[in-house]
């Protein structure tokens, strides 16, 4: 049986910031940048929301993960009489590290590691005039190859 789990995050989608570091007592540290911080709060909110929902426990073996981050349009385009539909975003953030954010977030919840992700594909657009923007994630386990 083919297990799965879709996950939607009502929000701007967050990247993976840079780490930070600080030193306390002598001693060097590394800390996710308080944006990074509060973005995986929230997608871990969502994940183990949908996993109750779902009623499944976390997924084992392969797993396949489609993305797809819908990035707020600026507010130069929103005032503009002739409707802005959706399009790709070219800018930033980085599509890489907005994926890191959400497979690190979800580690342990949905999935026990994100080595298990073998397959992923994923979307960078831009959101048409008055959507709002979102995170839509779905997991899936995958058979194994023959």
């Amino acid at each position: 049986m083919k297990r799965e789990v879709s996950i939607v995050i009502p929000g701007e989608p967050v990247s993976q910031g840079r780490p930070r570091f600080s030193t306390h007592g002598g001693f060097a540290r590394a800390y996710d940048p308080k944006k990074s911080r509060e973005g995986k709060q929230s997608v871990k909110y969502f994940a183990d929301a949908a996993m109750l929902d779902a009623g499944i426990g976390v997924l084992i073996g392969p797993i396949g993960m489609q993305v797809q981050f819908g990035i707020k349009l600026p507010k130069s385009l929103e005032r503009k009489r002739k409707p802005v539909h959706r399009k790709w975003r070219i800018k930033k953030p980085d599509l890489d590290n907005m994926i890191k954010l959400v497979k690190d977030a979800c580690s342990g919840i949905v999935f026990l590691d994100d080595n298990q992700i073998v397959k992923l594909s994923a979307e960078k657009i831009q959101c048409a005039q008055g959507e709002a923007p979102f995170t839509r994630i779905r997991f899936y386990e995958i058979k194994e190859l023959d």
